[in-house]
């Protein structure tokens, strides 16, 4: 369910996103931008705002966001197999971190025991602290 959940949520960002960067080079808050004339001043570089103002910049942003709307759609379509991927991932993690099972002894060391072998080799755990750790006052 979370799976299905994650990826109705990328499909969303990418759509608003996509809209966002479709919609917003072509308004007035792109040329009457606050934090581009700091970052002109602060850096003395006049030729910023020339080349954000320009067309082809623009176009560039527009095309990231028509790629992104794209991407949003391409998930849509293939939905079952974007979740079904998304579960997978999370499942070979999974395999991953169980493949190993620690057990403890008595004397505090701990054994890591392999699945294919099943011989028990030792494996040093920290705590990352030194041996003596002074009281603390």
């Amino acid at each position: 369910m979370s799976a299905k959940i994650t990826v109705i949520v990328y499909i969303l960002i990418c759509f608003e996103i996509g809209i966002l960067l479709l919609i917003l080079p072509w308004s007035p808050y792109w040329e009457d931008n606050f934090f581009l004339y700091y970052i002109t001043s602060k850096l003395n570089a006049a030729w910023i705002p020339t080349l954000l103002t320009s067309g082809w910049v623009k176009g560039a942003v527009t095309g990231l966001g028509v790629m992104n709307i794209l991407a949003g759609l391409r998930d849509i379509v293939k939905f079952r197999e974007s979740v079904n991927a998304l579960v997978a991932l999370g499942n070979a993690e999974n395999d991953k971190e169980n493949s190993i099972e620690s057990t403890s002894n008595e004397s505090g060391s701990t054994e890591s025991r392999s699945p294919e072998s099943g011989s028990t080799q030792p494996v040093a755990l920290s705590d990352h602290r030194p041996q003596r750790v002074p009281p603390q006052s």
